[in-house]
């Protein structure tokens, strides 16, 4: 959504011209216009106050042939909930790239994610974590590059909100990569998938962000994140969505928390978010531990977690990511 490579006076945001010209609704930010690389001593200057309608702005920039755009830093979240509201027309739309469209919905569903773990419970926010499941969906059956394209984005570092993201774009993508044309029960999986780890939202920070190894009192705490946010969501959500959230540490083979389920036990969707979780979780850059490359965070997978997923599905993950071929899984999607 931002051009980072292009030159960007401090305190300034660049934002993209495609966006701009294609949006709907009226704009809560002011927005600015230049300067150029080779006028760097000078700032932007004010365009339009805040308040403005898009299309007024849109007929500016046809007449006068504008090209650079800035918003003050401090305006960035009013400007996401203008781009949130447009999204899908965004996808829709043709004339912009790929990687422009990757970017509107991976900063929005960032920002998205960060808000709902400040706020939890608001009916507000959840509107909007909902609302953004289902353009990542939207997007990632419009063109068979958006997943990867996505994933490009994903950042090395670990923070639980982008990780949130990372999951559910490893996991839808790993839904379409398995079932190309099914969508049944995908909206609510992916709702379900950004908010799997809200739980930790109930947790103490200073255990969360230990930089060493966590005693077993700890890592009995952590292992209460999905039953927390189960019961912080129950009133709120669909049962698919909260069926994720509580049961995506579970493993193939029983041995997982809190309930130990297994095999048909755990349902398809769980079986795909949780090696989505463990994949994002072992390939970013933690406190306690450096990022793994994919090969190696791959191999640690299959020979150090024996009996965690179901094979056919982490056969599928490993040739969605290798960009092999689609295997043939028939069996029907259940839910427990």
């Amino acid at each position: 959504m931002h051009l980072h490579n292009a030159f960007c006076p401090d305190g300034f945001i660049l934002v993209s011209k495609h966006f701009l010209m294609n949006l709907n609704g009226e704009a809560t930010f002011d927005l600015y216009v230049g300067p150029s690389s080779e006028q760097h001593a000078n700032e932007p200057l004010l365009l339009m106050h805040r308040y403005f309608p898009i299309s007024k702005l849109q007929d500016i920039v046809t007449s006068r042939g504008f090209e650079q755009f800035f918003i003050k830093k401090e305006d960035l979240f009013n400007f996401h909930l203008l781009v949130e509201n447009n999204i899908s027309m965004l996808i829709d739309n043709q004339e912009i790239p790929l990687v422009e469209k990757s970017k509107i919905i991976y900063n929005c569903a960032s920002q998205v994610i960060e808000d709902i773990f400040h706020d939890p419970r608001s009916g507000k926010n959840l509107k909007r974590v909902d609302d953004i499941s289902r353009n990542i969906i939207q997007f990632a059956f419009s063109n068979d590059d958006a997943i990867p394209s996505l994933l490009q984005l994903g950042s090395h570092d670990y923070y639980t909100f982008t990780h949130c993201l990372n999951v559910a774009v490893f996991s839808i993508g790993l839904w379409r990569h398995i079932h190309p044309m099914e969508k049944t029960g995908l909206q609510d999986f992916a709702f379900g998938c950004l908010l799997h780890d809200i739980g930790k939202t109930k947790i103490d920070e200073k255990i969360l962000k230990k930089p060493g190894p966590l005693t077993s009192e700890e890592f009995s705490i952590i292992k209460k994140h999905p039953q927390y946010g189960y019961e912080l969501m129950a009133d709120l959500i669909p049962e698919t969505s909260l069926n994720v959230i509580l049961h995506h540490h579970e493993k193939h083979s029983g041995k997982g928390y809190p309930d130990g389920l297994k095999g048909n036990q755990v349902s398809d969707f769980v079986k795909i978010v949780a090696i989505a979780d463990v994949y994002d979780a072992l390939t970013t850059r933690r406190i306690y531990a450096n990022a793994r490359d994919p090969f190696e965070a791959m191999l640690t997978m299959k020979e150090e977690m024996v009996g965690h997923f179901e094979q056919e599905k982490f056969i599928a993950f490993v040739l969605m990511l290798s960009g092999g071929e689609k295997p043939r899984i028939t069996n029907d999607i259940t839910y427990h």
